[in-house]
Parts: structure tokens; C-alpha cells; sequence
């Protein structure tokens, strides 16, 4: 068993309120250690995310391919009682993340989170009324890059796009190749500088050391920003950061005409619909990108797909 995975799980299931944290005690060993996510939504039932696709859970601690009334079904207390101790009681302390769909945990953990927009003229200013939250279990799982390591960076650094749809471990691949890449896994120490906007890598010393003895990270600061902090000040031989956007791009071809190289992320579910994506496309005409690649799907998290060297 993977007790990484069961040290975080646990430790998440201590932010859930009472009356669905004990069911979800109940499962056995086997089951708790396929879950990918756990979805809780007001007076609807509790919905178990694993290998073998959705269940809804039962309040015998049991999982249901049926909806029954012996689902649980979370009530408005149930979802504020989990979202105050997510927030350690001061939601005003996780107004940014809130405003961007999303409250993290100590241990690095993101639960996305649904409600209602506040608006102030046309921006949107803030979250109301949290009706559910997806809690993603997060896995540290060696080996992963090996692959990569073997094909891309076995003799030299390169540029490295990874592509994946939701949940098919591109955040676990990043944590895997940041630790080999400054742990000398090739037999050099690079200097490795993460930019964690969203708190999702690290988000405290102890997980940063779990990014291997050569990494610096910059915590919560925009990608756009710490991209030229990094570049200005740490010397990094390559720079990591997840889900890029157009935003990044004048900071990443700077940073790569400094003889920096970068690992990065964007979502797609495979090659053609990359090549219909306008950030890939004009990260091809900076030539930004080396290598691209691809990950399987959320039912096989972490898995290669393929390699594609672009010319």
C-alpha cells in the first residue's frame, strides 16, 4: 500500500465534516487506496472517484452503483462546517484562492470548490453560497519520469511541454521529474526553480524539501513573475511551473534566450486537440517546446502516453 497516498488521505479526511468522514473511515484498505477524489455537494449524495469510475457512498461505509437512500446526502451545515476547517476557520486568509475556484490545504492538497459569483461591475470579486467541493488525493509515486529522463534528458537539458486532460497526474509527473532533476538522478545537480502560483507543488518547507536538495521555490507569486525573479536571481538551469497561459509566454522566451530551459503544463485530452490549442500553436512559433508529452487519462493517472520530439 502506498502509504504516502494514505498519509495524505487521512490527513484530509480530518477537514471533513463528522457525519461523511466517518463513513468514509469505514471503507476498507483496498478501496481507500484506489480513491482519486472525493466530491461532496449540498443534498446530493457523496460521490467516490476511483479506478473503476464514480460511486456514491453509503452511511455504513459502503460504496454504491446505485443512488439509494442510503447515500449520504451533504447538507448546507455539512459543506460549511468542512469549508470553515479547510480555511482554518478564516476564509478572509483564503480569499484569493477562493476567488479562483479552489481552497488549499496545508499539505499542498487543492479542493476545488462551486457556488455562486459576486460581481462588482463586471469583475468577478469573490465566491457565495460554497455548495460543493471536489477533494483531489494527491500521490507521490517514484518512477514516473524515468521515461522521460531515459529520452529526453539523459545527456542535456531540453524544453518539455506535458500534456494530459484533468487528473491524468501531470502535477505528480512535475513532482517526480523536479525531485530526479535536482537529486543528480543523471548524474548532475541542476539547479531547479519552481514557480508555484497556486500553491499546488509546495506549499510548505517540508514539501519543498521533497523537491530534492537543488530546487528553489516561489511560492503563490504569478507565473509571468516569478519566471523573471527566478531568472534575475537564482541562476536556475531549468524552470518548472504547471498550467501556463498566454500570460507566461513573454516571460518564458526570455527566460529560454538567457539559456534557461523549462518544464511546464497545459491541459488537452490528446495530439489533434494540442494542435487545435492557440497556446501551444504560438509556443511552436517561439520555439519553446522540444519535447511534448503526453499523459493517458484520469483512469490511468501518471501513465506516458508518448514522446513527440518537435522538429
Amino acid at each position: 500500500m502506498n502509504t504516502n497516498f494514505i498519509d495524505n488521505f487521512y490527513y484530509i479526511l480530518t477537514f471533513i465534516t463528522p457525519r461523511i468522514q466517518n463513513s468514509i473511515k469505514m471503507l476498507n484498505d483496498i478501496t481507500v487506496n484506489q480513491i482519486q477524489e472525493i466530491r461532496i455537494r449540498q443534498n446530493r449524495p457523496v460521490v467516490i472517484v476511483s479506478n473503476n469510475g464514480c460511486s456514491f457512498l453509503t452511511s455504513n461505509g459502503k460504496l454504491s452503483s446505485i443512488i439509494s437512500s442510503n447515500c449520504i446526502y451533504p447538507t448546507e451545515n455539512d459543506i460549511t462546517d468542512t469549508v470553515n476547517k479547510m480555511c482554518g476557520y478564516s476564509m478572509h486568509s483564503h480569499y484569493e484562492d477562493i476567488l479562483n475556484g479552489y481552497i488549499t490545504l496545508p499539505n499542498g492538497s487543492r479542493i476545488g470548490i462551486t457556488g455562486t459569483a459576486v460581481y462588482s461591475g463586471d469583475t468577478v470579486k469573490g465566491i457565495r453560497n460554497i455548495d460543493g467541493l471536489n477533494i483531489r488525493i494527491p500521490r507521490k509515486i517514484s518512477g514516473l519520469c524515468d521515461e522521460i529522463f531515459n529520452k529526453i534528458f539523459k545527456y542535456r537539458l531540453h524544453n518539455v511541454l506535458i500534456v494530459g486532460p484533468p487528473s491524468s497526474g501531470k502535477t505528480t509527473i512535475l513532482k517526480d521529474l523536479i525531485y530526479n532533476l535536482s537529486s543528480g538522478s543523471n548524474g548532475y545537480f541542476y539547479k531547479v526553480s519552481v514557480i508555484d502560483e497556486r500553491k499546488e507543488i509546495s506549499s510548505s518547507i517540508m514539501n519543498s524539501e521533497m523537491l530534492g536538495p537543488n530546487t528553489d521555490v516561489l511560492l503563490g507569486f504569478p507565473k509571468s513573475i516569478g519566471i523573471s525573479m527566478a531568472v534575475r536571481t537564482l541562476s536556475p538551469d531549468i524552470i518548472v511551473c504547471d498550467e501556463i497561459s498566454f500570460n507566461e509566454i513573454n516571460s518564458i522566451t526570455n527566460a529560454i534566450n538567457c539559456g534557461v530551459s523549462f518544464v511546464f503544463t497545459i491541459h488537452a485530452k490528446n495530439y489533434d486537440e494540442l494542435n487545435k490549442n492557440n497556446l501551444y500553436k504560438s509556443m511552436l512559433k517561439t520555439s519553446c517546446i522540444d519535447y511534448v508529452v503526453l499523459l493517458k487519462d484520469s483512469f490511468d493517472p501518471g501513465k506516458i502516453k508518448s514522446i513527440i520530439k518537435n522538429c
